[in-house]
């Protein structure tokens, strides 16, 4: 398509077109995503073996060196908020 044939064109043509190129666009971005995604796996799959075969060289696993999971905090139901900062009116006139 050439710049003569789109100015030649009608304007619902050319919507017709800009339409089209839209579809054309975000399905070309969804292709790419898709990859982008597949491959990122892939990546993270092979690091995830080099560590394993790295570890097992020297007789440790990839779980024996992995962070423990730390449990949520607790959370303290009161009436009181605990951020608030204290206020002490002992001794001042009012």
């Amino acid at each position: 398509m050439t710049l003569e044939l789109l100015e030649k064109m009608t304007d619902e043509e050319l919507q017709l077109v800009y339409a089209r190129a839209t579809e054309l666009l975000k399905a070309r971005d969804a292709e790419r995503k898709k990859k982008a995604v597949a491959d990122a796996r892939a990546l993270k799959e092979k690091a995830q073996a080099d560590a394993r075969a790295l570890l097992a060289t020297v007789g440790l696993s990839l779980k024996a060196v992995a962070p423990k999971k730390r449990r949520a905090a607790r959370v303290k139901h009161g009436g009181a908020n605990d951020n608030a900062p204290a206020v002490n009116n002992v001794g001042k006139a009012g």
